[in-house]
């Protein structure tokens, strides 16, 4: 397909952020074009059922071949596996570059959907406990926008996929519309009752789970096509925002990923979701005379403060109950239990380290048997940052991005809570710690010698394994110390938006998904208003 000439709006990345902003550009009438770097997938094909039962969970044949093939970073992933391979990149075709001593692993998925399709579903909302932390301990950014302003665009969010869970009225996890409880099983049950009875200051509730999608293709994807409004670009790289001479945006520049030729297309607005760190490479590649340090670097802040969530588990076996999971792509049906952080909870300060961290965790549903794991908040860091890389480019000739994103003492503080807090559980609960139980003597030593790729020095997945990077184009009140205002506009281009995770502030404790999307169903109203009247 040929895009035309112009359009209202030009949506760049098919996941969680821009599949909500295409959504409701062109319900509202935008005429939007929504480009995605990588293919467009063929449900049939790309989703084949599982192959013979694999004994190894680490599935080491599979990562050593990934290795060989071009994936040596993928292939680190948990989720990494021969059903989801090919919804992984290519690290030759993809690199990136980090500082000597500060390894980050950066999973990337490039397809339409992007990696919603490894998304584990978990629907949170963030209170104003998280979003306002800052006021209570002083640390860092605060965010320009309350729950008020969020609630009524997680209820539209959640009435359209469809979210399995239960109200709990706990104030950090506010309570959303549920079409149905999450069903957990017996063993879950049990120790849902177990830790309200032992841990009564740590209230435990269900996972919030959108319901799963077995059509495959995005739900707010189809509803942006079935307008008629939208146009849908795959193996479209974009490189860089395109602007006039006072600064405005006119489109976007991209390279087909195929044949490798660029092109232009020119929109009255550009909505940048490729997510948080594709979406700093693309503006701080966007430098012209008026934005000479990158599209929104008036400021000096773009790239600056990436966070991820500090994560760490603990898995052992368990008698797995009932029937098997019916689609291997269901990666929601892995969660059950949920404990929102208890932590400096409540405008407290009970513990060594700013923030907290909640528990996530299934019991009798995958091999081996069950996992908790702790996700923390990062707090943001000036020196951990985004910048571009001009010795190394891509396979399109686009720079690559440098990143910097390591743990301090704050996260040192809070992963040896998590550790203990993780053995309190299990030893609570009657629960095994052995997560390698089923594995070989040669998958146990390779684990051990390989687990460095994997795992910082105290026991925490390296910074980008959780998959919730954040920051770098944050929004606040000001354009001395943000990238966008509260309705996620670029203050130094009125029509270009970040909606991705790039713009958030902080990184709560809360699975991002939710939240991505509301704030990109919220931005996309507001982009149609400010087209229909003039103002963009």
């Amino acid at each position: 397909m040929t895009p035309a000439a112009e359009y209202d709006a030009i949506v760049v990345g098919s996941g969680a952020a821009g599949g909500w902003a295409a959504k409701e550009l062109s319900e509202r009438g935008v005429t939007t074009l929504l480009l995605e770097a990588g293919r467009s997938l063929d449900p049939a094909r790309d989703f084949p059922p599982p192959p013979d039962k694999d004994r190894s969970k680490l599935q080491l044949m599979t990562r050593a071949r990934a290795f060989l093939d071009g994936q040596q970073m993928q292939a680190r992933c948990m989720s990494f596996s021969r059903l989801t391979r090919h919804l992984f990149v290519n690290d030759r075709e993809n690199p990136y570059t980090t500082e000597p001593g500060a390894p980050f692993n950066w999973y990337r998925g490039r397809q339409v959907g992007g990696r919603m399709h490894l998304w584990g579903r978990n629907a949170l909302r963030i209170g104003d406990s998280e979003l306002h932390a800052t006021r209570v301990d002083g640390h860092g950014p605060d965010w320009p926008i309350s729950y008020a302003d969020l609630a009524p665009w997680y209820e539209r969010v959640e009435r359209f996929l469809g979210v399995h869970g239960s109200a709990a009225g706990i104030p950090s996890i506010p309570d959303g519309v549920y079409d149905q409880p999450l069903p957990l099983t017996t063993s879950e049950q049990g120790i849902l009752d177990r830790l309200k009875t032992a841990w009564p200051d740590r209230p435990a509730t269900t996972c919030r789970i959108v319901r799963h999608n077995a059509d495959r293709v995005p739900l707010p994807i189809v509803a942006a096509g079935a307008t008629g409004r939208l146009s849908l670009q795959s193996d479209a790289v974009v490189s860089r925002v395109l602007v006039d001479d006072t600064g405005r945006a006119t489109g976007v520049e991209y390279v087909d990923r195929t044949t490798k030729t660029r092109h232009q297309v020119r929109a009255r607005a550009v909505v940048l979701c490729a997510s948080t760190i594709e979406t700093l490479r693309i503006l701080l590649h966007s430098t012209s005379k008026v934005h000479p340090r990158g599209l929104g670097n008036s400021s000096g802040l773009l790239g600056t403060g990436l966070t991820d969530h500090v994560m760490i588990f603990e898995a052992g076996p368990h008698t797995v109950e009932g029937a098997p999971r019916t689609d291997p792509y269901d990666f929601g049906a892995q969660s059950g239990l949920y404990v929102p952080s208890f932590r400096n909870a409540h405008g407290r300060r009970d513990a060594p380290f700013l923030r907290g961290y909640s528990l996530l965790g299934s019991v009798g549903r995958i091999e081996p048997g069950w996992f908790f794991m702790a996700v923390g908040e990062m707090l943001a860091d000036p020196h951990n940052r985004v910048t571009l890389d001009p010795s190394v480019s891509d396979a399109w000739g686009i720079p690559v991005a440098r990143i910097r994103c390591v743990h301090g003492a704050n996260e040192a503080a809070m992963v040896r809570d998590m550790h203990e807090t993780l053995l309190a559980l299990a030893a609570t609960c009657g629960l095994e710690i052995d997560h390698l139980r089923r594995e070989s003597y040669i998958g146990k030593a390779v684990y051990q010698v390989t687990k460095r790729l994997v795992y910082t020095a105290s026991g925490a997945l390296l910074p980008g394994s959780a998959i919730h990077e954040a920051g770098g184009a944050v929004m606040g009140a000001s354009a001395a110390t943000s990238v966008v205002n509260a309705h996620n506009q670029c203050w130094d281009a009125p029509n270009v938006f970040v909606t991705d995770s790039a713009a958030f502030p902080t990184s709560p404790f809360q699975n991002p998904g939710l939240s991505i999307m509301a704030l990109s169903a919220r931005a996309g109203h507001f982009i149609a208003d400010g087209l229909a009247d003039g103002r963009l």
